[in-house]
């Protein structure tokens, strides 16, 4: 995947803002998505979860801030930090304000709403075994995870660097926090909110989920 595909959607993304701020964003952009202790959190996976959403694009309400949300929810991303999720909301009101998107608007409301929903990745719909998601939100979280429902190979693929990304962890640790991630997924009814994410997704995550665990203990 290359930069001008991801600088594409992104132009696409801004493509009502304030031009010039937006391209100066576009270099911030690049600059932390391109660093290299970002093995997995990087421009690919940015632009794989941009090309993914393009397939459910007729299900989401408010297209601007779904945009925005994905280019902002790993804009600042440190393992080693509980602080991620708020860190990048700012970076969004920053954003907001230097490229003209008005804090009472609901571009700015809805795109708020989904960076902070990433920070617990479960809603009721999660919960509950035949409840299904519809709304933004569940969508934006289901393209978060898409990638514990792809095939063995990629799904190892993706395994290993993120496990690269934690390389400051002892081994021991990195295994015994990594577990009760993954037994987390296991233990929610759903991990996949939307039924189009579910219907996809849902039985290989669990199965890429339980050989990952297997592997680790």
């Amino acid at each position: 995947m290359s930069a001008s595909e991801v600088r594409s959607a992104w132009q696409h993304a801004t493509q009502h803002l304030d031009r010039p701020a937006a391209d100066i964003w576009w270099h911030n952009l690049y600059h932390n998505y391109s660093r290299p202790e970002r093995v997995y959190h990087n421009l690919t996976h940015l632009l794989d979860k941009y090309l993914l959403y393009r397939t459910v694009e007729a299900h989401i309400t408010n297209k601007t801030a779904v945009c925005l949300a994905l280019f902002f929810d790993y804009l600042e991303y440190d393992p080693k930090s509980m602080e991620n999720s708020e860190k990048n909301i700012e970076r969004f009101k920053t954003f907001s304000s230097e490229t003209g998107i008005n804090t009472d608007s609901e571009l700015y409301v809805d795109v708020i709403a989904l960076l902070r929903c990433s920070g617990t990745h479960i809603t009721e719909e999660h919960k509950a075994k035949d409840m299904y998601g519809t709304e933004d939100k569940h969508y934006f979280l289901d393209l978060d995870v898409a990638i514990l429902g792809t095939e063995p190979d990629q799904y190892a693929e993706y395994a290993e660097k993120v496990k690269q990304e934690y390389h400051f962890l002892p081994p021991h640790l990195y295994n015994s926090l990594r577990l009760k991630v993954l037994q987390n997924f296991l233990q929610i009814p759903n991990i996949f909110a939307t039924k189009v994410f579910r219907d996809k997704f849902e039985k290989q995550a669990r199965l890429n989920i339980e050989i990952e665990i297997h592997s680790l203990q």
